[in-house]
């Protein structure tokens, strides 16, 4: 296979520490894979992001490299003597119960603080872990030590093989795993750590514990595809520990041409990016709007909401709808049981743990409230935006649901899931609704809106249709290079440091 002037280098390299900086559409996997097949002697680990990358990854590497995401690794290790109280998540009325605690403010800010202290690098929980708008003064720093005494105690709980009241999640594992310093290096001579913009530190930290241990590491990705800091994932790329390695660029993308390429620029170009992205694929379009009469198009929608409310305006249409993930992970069963919850109908529901942890729909609403637990809020804002006609509809919807993306007219997404994956047409819908330009925006979670428009900029191969936020991006880069405004600094607000 011939390779581009960027990817041979680093196939060839024969450097310990590798750091493979990769635009979207660039060759990654690819490059990953040419650098297995070059080592045949060499034992490899990929370190998947998720199952279902380990199952893709797994017909694309040859047969030197073993697949696993690390879950799957502390699960083999540690993880497998727990599997008798194992959790998918811990509810807010399990922590409540575990700590003894009917305060929901409380408990829902245990709950963020052993979340914290699970994805970090850190060995004991700590005060920087709790929720950040609980630390905001001296004095909410100082009763924050009842919340941290509440983790501790629920993590202790959860450690406890013995104690079944108390589960552990998968997370929870993975932690213990992390905390146990493992050494892979009687296993691998080099691992792979991809999709490195966004993992958690815990992960993060155990590739640098291999690092350290003497093993070869090859990180890679790209920050300005860093989707996940919202779950505490940081970019590992920038970590001290890489401060030596060998650095290899991959700019050039085979997915789209130059007009994609064009408007993604322009989102990197206000991020700071002085490397351009080069659109070398098939001849590509950009428009505000698509043909009604296209035979499939993907939506890619900034919200859950947004691609449940996309799919209600189009069932009446009978359009044959794919969803990335499956219908069911956009949380429609949920949804009904609330909304039958919502009218008294306790005999409609089919999750019945939602009745033992809410008698009724007012107290499901009052702890949302109490906790601010956005998916709880974000539910009540379906079932009462929705909430005559809800059944019907979701049935309608789940009707014209297909499991095979060829038979779809439509195929709905959030920016999130979008990561990956590609698509001939793509029109980003309107619930991408930051103001980019707004100088009261605070840096991290503008760059974080950013990077949600790049990457599902970057997801079209022949046409994308752009939304209202895109296009004012666009009119502020060409007055600014045309001369019409000056080209500033992006301005933030600047975080206030805490009071007394």
């Amino acid at each position: 296979m011939n390779f581009t002037h960027e990817q041979g280098p680093a196939i060839n390299s024969l450097a310990r520490i590798v750091k493979l900086v990769a635009f979207a559409g660039t060759g990654k996997t690819t490059t990953l894979v040419g650098y297995a097949k070059a080592r045949p002697q060499c034992r490899l680990l990929y370190l998947c992001y998720n199952k279902s990358v380990e199952i893709a990854a797994k017909q694309k590497f040859p047969p030197n490299v073993t697949c696993k995401t690390a879950h799957g690794l502390a699960y083999a290790s540690i993880g497998s003597k727990y599997r008798h109280k194992l959790t998918s998540n811990l509810r807010l009325t399990d922590i409540a119960r575990i700590i003894g605690s009917q305060n929901w403010e409380l408990v829902r800010s245990v709950q963020e603080t052993l979340n914290n202290y699970l994805a970090s690098a850190d060995d004991d929980i700590e005060l920087c872990h709790c929720p950040v708008n609980k630390l905001k003064t001296e004095r909410m720093k100082r009763a924050a030590g009842s919340i941290v005494e509440g983790a501790r105690q629920l993590w202790l709980q959860m450690c406890d093989i013995q104690n079944e009241a108390a589960n552990i999640t998968h997370d929870g594992y993975l932690k213990l795993w992390a905390l146990s310093k493992p050494n892979l290096r009687d296993r691998y001579d080099i691992a792979l750590g991809d999709e490195a913009q966004d993992i958690n530190p815990v992960i993060a930290g155990v590739l640098a514990q291999q690092a350290a241990y003497g093993m070869g590491v090859v990180v890679c990705g790209d920050g300005h595809q860093m989707l996940y800091r919202f779950r505490g994932a940081v970019d590992a790329l920038n970590a001290t520990w890489l401060d030596k390695a060998e650095v290899h660029y991959l700019t050039q993308s085979f997915r789209f041409g130059s007009a994609v390429a064009h408007v993604a620029n322009m989102v990197l170009a206000f991020k700071g990016e002085s490397r351009q992205l080069a659109g070398l694929g098939g001849e590509t379009r950009v428009s505000k709007a698509l043909p009604a009469d296209l035979e499939h198009r993907t939506v890619l929608c900034r919200t859950v909401v947004g691609v449940i409310e996309t799919a209600l305006a189009n069932v009446e249409t009978g359009a044959k709808i794919y969803w990335v993930g499956g219908i069911e992970g956009y949380n429609l069963q949920d949804l009904e049981d609330l909304h039958a919850l919502s009218k008294g109908w306790r005999d409609r529901v089919k999750g019945k743990k939602l009745l033992q942890e809410y008698p009724d729909y007012d107290l499901y609403k009052q702890i949302a409230d109490e906790s601010q637990d956005p998916e709880m809020n974000r539910s009540i804002k379906i079932i009462e935006q929705y909430s005559a006609d809800l059944p019907e509809l979701f049935a309608k919807l789940r009707r014209n649901a297909v499991t095979d993306e060829l038979e779809a007219t439509i195929t709905l997404s959030t920016a999130h899931r979008s990561k990956g994956l590609e698509w001939d047409v793509v029109q980003l819908a309107e619930d991408f609704t930051f103001d980019p330009f707004n100088p009261e925006n605070e840096k991290e979670p503008w760059i974080d809106e950013m990077n949600l428009l790049y990457v599902a900029c970057t997801r079209a191969m022949r046409v994308l249709a752009v939304n209202s936020t895109m296009l004012e991006i666009m009119k502020e880069f060409v007055d600014r290079r045309d001369g019409r405004k000056p080209n500033t600094p992006m301005v933030f607000r600047k975080k206030q440091v805490a009071a007394a």
